[in-house]
């Protein structure tokens, strides 16, 4: 199967809404995409949908996955925020991801970040996540926004974690006890801000 065919049938294989997500958005016209605009979707390094509720919105409704971004692996920046995600597990198959914005979702768990590598910022404030230990591994991490989530517990930093994370915003999380704070900064080196 030649590489044209193959964008096609990943067009049609995707969800309406990420369809109209990409044509709206992305390439900015209705007509069905021609094989150069499938082309360019599929090369992709940096995605950024902002739902009707951002300040600065590209998308006039919201996603309810990320299924429309699975094949998408030059993705190295993905900005997807005020939308209805609550799962982010299909990340696992983009590890060239060096920075994700998902922030302002209905996201319950970070599963699926695991082994992103790369992965140098990660904002994920305003969500409903209650655990980090997925970023355990992630030892390039720079910037950590986990703000306004349900965090209980800071498990998952690591005093390896201290040579390059530089920004880590945990604060108000109303489940965070102080004394997780004391330790990530005290034991790991780790301002938490």
């Amino acid at each position: 199967m030649n590489t044209l065919s193959s964008y096609k049938i990943w067009w049609k294989s995707l969800s309406p809404q990420w369809r109209q997500a990409f044509s709206l958005s992305v390439l900015q016209k209705q007509d069905e995409p021609t094989n150069e605009d499938l082309e360019t979707l599929k090369k992709l390094q940096v995605l950024r949908l902002a739902g009707p509720e951002a300040p600065y919105p590209n998308c006039v409704f919201e996603l309810n996955d990320l299924s429309g971004i699975t094949e998408l692996n030059k993705l190295e920046i993905l900005i997807i925020t005020h939308h209805n995600i609550e799962s982010i597990e299909v990340l696992a198959q983009l590890p060239s991801l060096k920075a994700i914005f998902l922030l302002n979702n209905h996201i319950k768990s970070l599963k699926g970040i695991e082994s992103l590598f790369n992965l140098e910022q990660l904002y994920v404030q305003c969500n409903q996540i209650s655990s980090i230990k997925e970023i355990e591994q992630l030892l390039n991490l720079r910037e950590f926004y986990i703000h306004d989530n349900k965090i209980v517990s800071l498990e998952g930093l690591t005093e390896a974690h201290s040579d390059k994370l530089r920004k880590l915003v945990c604060q108000p999380n109303e489940l965070l006890k102080q004394k997780e704070i004391i330790h990530a900064e005290r034991e790991l080196g780790i301002i938490c801000r």
